[in-house]
């Protein structure tokens, strides 16, 4: 056994690794991020689901051809949205310790999940050129240390072998969380916080727009605005998770 082999199993015995969703030892072969419990409860959204803002639709299939319930009044720029799971359970608690706890590691297994979904619905049928990932305002990235959504969608075009274009897309204002405002208020805090540094790159452009969590889908929204207006041609949103209902906080 190599010195190196040897001192992580020592380290391991001393300070087992533990699952981020339930917090018990993960035993041999399990992930080192999740036991085989919390992976296995993780479930995708199941079909049929919203064609424009990506929840499930269940018994209301139907009548949601224009989109469910809660979104069909809304304008959104983007043209479709998917999303892996809700934000509950473990995925919440993976978001949170990737987000706020710094635990940068834990893009692994969160692109792990947007790679499974996105083969799983057949994303690649879109026909996308780029991945953009939300943009965190410079400021706000320097507080952090790094911005989750560049993470996922470097790791994700890589996995898929689709181009990563990386600060096309900039956060020009220093918006206050969406979280931290009412719904009514949710656009105007977001309007015109967004930039395309070089529209050319754009022009006639499929474009998967990633980012972690989709809440009310205004930033989103927002961000594919300008991201059309420089010429693009489709823009699709994808996160790992959705919460339940546009006017839920995340």
């Amino acid at each position: 056994m190599a010195l190196r082999e040897y001192l992580a199993a020592f380290a391991n015995l001393l300070y087992p690794m533990h699952c981020f969703g339930c917090q018990k030892s993960l035993h041999d072969g399990e992930s080192q991020y999740l036991c085989k419990g919390c992976w296995e409860g993780i479930g995708y959204i199941a079909g049929p689901r919203c064609p424009r803002c990506g929840t499930g639709l269940g018994v209301y299939a139907a009548a949601a051809t224009k989109g469910c319930m809660e979104c069909r009044s809304q304008n959104f720029r983007f043209d479709s949205a998917f999303c892996v799971t809700y934000y509950e359970g473990v995925v919440k608690e993976l978001i949170h310790q990737f987000k706020y706890g710094r635990q940068e590691f834990l893009a692994k297994p969160l692109t792990d999940l947007l790679v499974s979904y996105a083969k799983e619905i057949n994303l690649h049928s879109n026909k996308i050129d780029m991945v953009v990932a939300v943009p965190l305002h410079g400021r706000k990235k320097a507080e952090r240390g790094f911005n989750q959504a560049e993470l996922l969608g470097r790791n994700l075009g890589r996995s898929l072998g689709i181009d990563i274009c990386i600060g096309g897309l900039r956060r020009i204002r220093n918006t206050t969380s969406q979280t931290r405002q009412p719904y009514y208020r949710r656009a105007e805090n977001v309007r015109g916080a967004f930039s395309v540094k070089n529209p050319s790159k754009f022009r006639e452009k499929n474009v998967l727009l990633v980012d972690d969590v989709l809440t009310s889908g205004l930033t989103a929204s927002e961000c594919a605005r300008v991201i059309k207006e420089a010429g693009a041609g489709k823009v699709y949103v994808l996160t790992i998770a959705k919460s339940r209902g546009i006017l839920a906080d995340a």
